[in-house]
């Protein structure tokens, strides 16, 4: 109390100033219609424009979250109208020999090195072991292991395996790996050093490895590093494919795939 007391006190003539402006716009208001007919046209003039600024507020709100559920049916509607259209049959390019396909990533790989992805479909529709996977063209990995329904997936990101690859459609074949940080950056070892790898080349896939055809797209040179004396250089490539962001998958088999594999082995000495 005795705070409060001082607190008055000091505060008296302030505390008075405001009682007494009070008692003065009353009286004026009670007294003078002029007054107060004005009061009340501003109060009310900042009351509405308080309270169209909450509705607008409230319907940008509601139209956000609006926004986002229909973006979210939207992208479940493609992805099933995808599915429909390509679950039934297999496409096949006549003149390269290789039929595709399309398949859904259930689980994608989580940036860690040795990490394998599950996708649909399996064996029962005629998904083997060795073949490769698409993501929108681009390539995504090989098939490790399947189940009745389900595939498990080695993809780009798996640091345990390389893949054949070039810089441009006409280099040297180079191995493709990954060195288990940057989910977006892979590395392209073993180039010659005379290559011209220039930022924005493109990188595709040489075919010696049966997994995909020729010339699929793997990525874009992003630099070279080039060490003095060495015959060779490594060169970061920007991977085509966005691992976060994948949805739908592509399989891919040779027609001859079979004979292809057996007549690749090693020739039996007798």
């Amino acid at each position: 109390m005795r705070n409060l007391w001082l607190l008055l006190q000091r505060n008296a003539f302030t505390l008075t100033f405001i009682a007494l402006m009070a008692v003065s716009v009353s009286v004026l208001l009670r007294n003078n219609g002029a007054a107060r007919s004005s009061w009340f046209q501003k109060t009310g003039a900042v009351s509405s424009m308080i309270d169209e600024q909450r509705h607008e507020w409230s319907n940008y709100l509601h139209l956000s979250e609006e926004n986002v559920q229909l973006a979210a049916e939207n992208a479940a509607l493609r992805s099933q109208l995808l599915s429909m259209n390509m679950a039934d049959t297999w496409r096949e390019d006549t003149l390269l020999g290789w039929s595709v396909r399309s398949g859904m990533l259930i689980k994608g790989p989580d940036g860690k090195p040795h990490t394998l992805s599950l996708a649909t479909p399996g064996r029962a529709e005629g998904i083997t072991p060795g073949m490769g996977v698409l993501a929108g063209g681009a390539a995504f990995g090989t098939v490790e292991d399947v189940g009745e329904g389900h595939s498990r997936i080695l993809t780009l990101l798996h640091s345990g395996t390389a893949w054949s690859c070039r810089i441009g459609k006409g280099g040297p074949v180079a191995s493709l790996g990954w060195d288990g940080r940057d989910v977006n950056v892979l590395q392209l070892n073993d180039v010659p050093r005379h290559v011209q790898a220039t930022p924005g080349d493109s990188v595709f896939t040489s075919g010696y490895d049966l997994r995909f055809p020729p010339n699929v797209l793997l990525g874009t040179v992003i630099d070279s590093e080039r060490k003095p004396g060495a015959d060779f250089m490594k060169v970061s490539v920007a991977s085509a494919v966005d691992f976060n962001a994948t949805q739908h998958l592509e399989f891919i088999i040779h027609r001859a795939d079979s004979e292809r594999v057996v007549l690749a082995q090693p020739e039996l000495q007798p």
